[in-house]
């Protein structure tokens, strides 16, 4: 089925130019895995290199000054530079979705931010931990509230974060009694980071908690794009925030899982077995567990690439129902399954060796184990997910298909 984007031959271009970078730049961080580890961020100079290159305008509309990147391109390229190194990937993903969600502002109102910050990154999260008290001429908020896992905030020049409406001490609630949502937009100076990332796997993501103390929040810096779709022609703004959110995502676990095959071909190779002399990757048991592994990946990867395709097609015809819109993000929780599964299957397989944290296949193993356990893949996510899938929703979800 076609994705229903045009593929013009400039558009092709771009995504070649694009993926061209990705993989030049992915290519030097197996050597820089350990030292981004160790500072626990991305070096000012890799930041900058994705700036040059546009890397981090991947998702943002191009009314805004985005790449118009393709969303298949979008997954290669985080994939490409996962696969070099897993906190590498994950921090230029976030930092892909944060300026994605500029979409849920005002035109003017994002481009006068891009305006006055042209490499504009943006860190922080959706989920409505913050509490915004209304001011009384009505022109804003006063925001004070703590966002945890603030990847990319190190580097960050403005932050984003989820916050509910109080009012006279308790949240404000809708026609439908819920709590009344939005997500404020504010530069990263008026905020305070806390050092709080110590952690088993993406220790290279500077993920610390992002903190506001009763800074004021102009109404104009706020959004709500937990159940509307953005008002932009984009081919990836056919998806709800929630969809839009998964498909960034979803080449990290294919970038980190064909990493851990790649290194677990060369480890198994140069490996010994005592008993005969041959090289571990001749043992029939470590063959067939590798077979099942790359083809248990090939297949999620394929799956997931023809979904994007497919969905963004029936989408430029019709909106559709939840359970069509569904597929996808149950493909990219699939996608994180399958090589979640991988990971752990080789870190088994390649037995003591690969306890020392100098082996890639532990740091695979670590990253993306802990970029699993991201909200989007929880339990109730699944639940409702599955639940739209089973044609059960009727009505708008918080942050759903």
């Amino acid at each position: 089925m076609s994705s229903g984007i045009a593929t013009t031959p400039a558009a092709a271009e771009t995504d070649r130019t694009l993926l061209e970078s990705a993989r030049r730049i992915a290519a030097g961080l197996p050597a820089r895995s350990l030292d981004i580890e160790s500072a626990g961020t991305l070096p000012p100079d890799l930041v900058k290199e994705f700036t040059e290159h546009d890397l981090f305008r991947l998702a943002m509309p191009t009314e805004l000054g985005g790449t118009g990147a393709s969303p298949r391109a979008i997954v290669e390229i985080i994939e490409e530079v996962s696969r070099g190194d897993g906190a590498t990937g994950w921090s230029l993903l976030i930092g892909n979705i944060g300026n994605a969600f500029l979409a849920w502002l005002e035109p003017e109102v994002a481009r006068r931010i891009l305006a006055e910050t042209p490499d504009l990154i943006v860190a922080g999260g959706q989920a409505p931990l913050g509490q915004a008290v209304p001011k009384p001429d009505g022109t804003g908020y006063t925001l004070t509230g703590r966002w945890p896992f603030g990847s990319g905030s190190l580097h960050a020049h403005w932050f984003m974060g989820g916050f509910i409406v109080m009012e006279n001490g308790r949240p404000k609630t809708n026609q439908w009694g819920a709590p009344v949502m939005g997500v404020a937009h504010f530069p990263a100076d008026r905020a305070r980071i806390d050092d709080t990332w110590h952690v088993a796997g993406l220790q290279g993501t500077g993920s610390h908690d992002i903190v506001a103390e009763g800074i004021d929040l102009p109404l104009a810096h706020t959004s709500v794009p937990y159940f509307e779709r953005a008002k932009y022609d984009d081919p990836l703004y056919r998806l709800t925030a929630y969809n839009l959110l998964l498909t960034v995502m979803s080449g990290f676990p294919l970038g980190v899982a064909r990493r851990a095959l790649d290194e677990a071909r060369l480890q198994f190779a140069d490996r010994k077995l005592l008993s005969s002399g041959t090289s571990y990757l001749e043992d029939p048991a470590v063959q067939v567990a590798m077979l099942k592994h790359e083809t248990a990946l090939d297949a999620a990867r394929r799956h997931l690439l023809d979904t994007v395709d497919e969905l963004l097609g029936a989408l430029a015809e019709d909106p559709l129902d939840y359970a069509a819109r569904a597929r996808l993000a149950a493909a990219v929780i699939h996608v994180y399954d399958v090589g979640r599964e991988l990971v752990q299957g080789l870190f088994r397989l390649a037995g003591t060796a690969a306890v020392l944290d100098t082996n890639p296949l532990q740091r695979c193993m670590r990253d993306l184990v802990a970029g699993s356990q991201h909200v989007a893949f929880s339990f109730d996510s699944r639940k409702r997910i599955a639940n739209a899938r089973l044609g059960l929703q009727t009505a708008p979800a918080f942050f759903g298909v």
